[in-house]
């Protein structure tokens, strides 16, 4: 009797697969595919399918016993272990979308985490498809038609100087993968993290879910940074996110959440469930918004578009510090205590001893410091902390005074220490054993 084994695909990757060779995307411009998931006029959706899987695949001759016969077997099994999100935007014609997504750089997954095109319309075709697409609303003040030009311009302000991770561990290994890229695109256009919907339709199911998607790309890196916040009347604050150039990217407005809040010429506007209304620049400069502009801080005006050697963490961060915006960069810190949150705008501002503010980005905080939820517990008002970056960018986030001693017994996410410290650490510890031991030898 001869059996039959075979594991076609074992541990397949999408890199790989598909009647159309994958490849980067480098001058600036976006994928287009046919609309094979049916999406209408001037929508972005987010779409998930396979990235990473294997298949076994046994088989069993048919089989003759005189009288009778024993049927060929076959078995067939299939896993998925994680997906691949991407955006699908539609303009006028709805024949056809815009894939915003990404990839890396070298087909053995190496290098930067760079725009991709991959044949998603065949995928779809052949039902590789993890969820059915969740339609992205515009965030509240923006119409489709401009939050979907402004998808399309933040992949084509993308810098590039981001390393790709394949399988990444969220918040552990450094490095981003295509997940980070989607979700990334979404926040620096306006999106809040709060208010992207999960899968519910599933149709395939990923061990390993999108773990990219908690660590987005920063805003850095598609050359987007933090201006500085001005309080309005009632508890109101706008703020504006700038472009690379210092002109206005959005201009957003945060008060009670289902509230309403009055602009700088008089307006009144209504708030959506978190608190926010977001303003293009052309409606913004009706409203006499931002209150403020900020020019460019330093990693902005230093940004490099697609190096050699992308940076393994990415951009670094903008914080507002005496009114001014500046990095977070490695070796630098910043102790005081929080006197204010702004939870609409995911903002809070931090006195420091040497009586200055400085305004923390809390959701791009958490995911540089590698602990968002630790992040979100220390940053409320009253508590003394401090924020910072090692010089080697490793995460640096202290409690002081009464929130020490709540932290201290709350469980940290896990974060390796360098390899330097490991090796010194085993050669100190090797050398002390070989002394321990040298010292019973002599003694017996």
């Amino acid at each position: 009797m001869k059996l039959g084994f075979r594991l076609p695909r074992f541990m397949a990757s999408t890199v790989e697969t598909g009647p159309e060779r994958p490849r980067p995307i480098l001058d600036g411009h976006c994928g287009s595919v046919r609309n094979a998931w049916k999406l209408p006029p001037h929508t972005v959706a987010l779409v998930g399918r396979p990235a990473v899987w294997f298949a076994f695949d046994v088989s069993t001759p048919r089989l003759s016993l005189g009288i009778g016969q024993i049927p060929a077997l076959r078995l067939v099994w299939e896993q998925d272990f994680g997906g691949h999100l991407f955006l699908a935007i539609t303009g006028d014609d709805a024949s056809s979308v815009t894939v915003v997504e990404a990839g890396p750089v070298n087909r053995n997954g190496t290098g930067a985490l760079v725009p991709f095109c991959y044949p998603e319309d065949d995928f779809a075709k052949r039902g590789v498809v993890d969820f059915e697409p969740i339609v992205i609303e515009p965030p509240n003040g923006l119409s489709k038609e401009f939050f979907a030009q402004l998808v399309c311009r933040t992949q084509r302000d993308y810098d590039g100087d981001q390393e790709y991770l394949a399988v990444e561990m969220s918040f552990l290994r450094v490095g981003r993968d295509s997940n980070s890229y989607a979700i990334g695109v979404l926040l620096a256009c306006g999106v809040d993290e709060r208010a992207i919907q999960k899968p519910t339709k599933a149709m395939r199911w990923e061990w390993l879910g999108y773990p990219g998607a908690e660590d987005p790309v920063h805003r850095s890196n598609f050359g987007a940074y933090l201006g500085a916040p001005t309080a309005l009347a009632d508890g109101v604050v706008d703020v504006a996110f700038h472009n690379a150039d210092a002109g206005v990217r959005l201009s957003i407005v945060g008060g009670k959440p289902g509230g309403t809040a009055r602009l700088p010429d008089g307006t009144d506007v209504q708030l959506d469930q978190l608190g926010r209304i977001v303003f293009s620049p052309d409606d913004a400069q009706r409203h006499g918004l931002p209150s403020k502009h900020t020019d460019p801080p330093q990693q902005i005006r230093d940004r490099r578009h697609f190096p050699p050697n992308p940076a393994p963490a990415g951009a670094v961060i903008t914080l507002i510090v005496d009114g001014k915006p500046e990095p977070l960069g490695p070796g630098m810190e910043h102790r005081g205590t929080i006197v204010d949150r702004h939870d609409a705008l995911s903002l809070a501002t931090l006195r420091s001893v040497s009586g200055g503010d400085v305004v923390l980005p809390l959701q791009e905080l958490g995911v540089e410091l590698r602990d968002p939820k630790r992040v979100d517990q220390l940053m409320r008002v009253g508590n003394e902390v401090t924020v910072g970056l090692h010089r080697d960018r490793r995460p640096k986030i202290i409690a002081h005074g009464s929130a020490a001693a709540q932290d201290t017994s709350t469980w940290h996410r896990f974060h390796a220490p360098p390899w330097r410290n490991v090796f010194a650490t085993s050669a100190i510890a090797l050398v002390a054993l070989g002394i321990g031991a040298a010292i019973f030898w002599r003694r017996r």
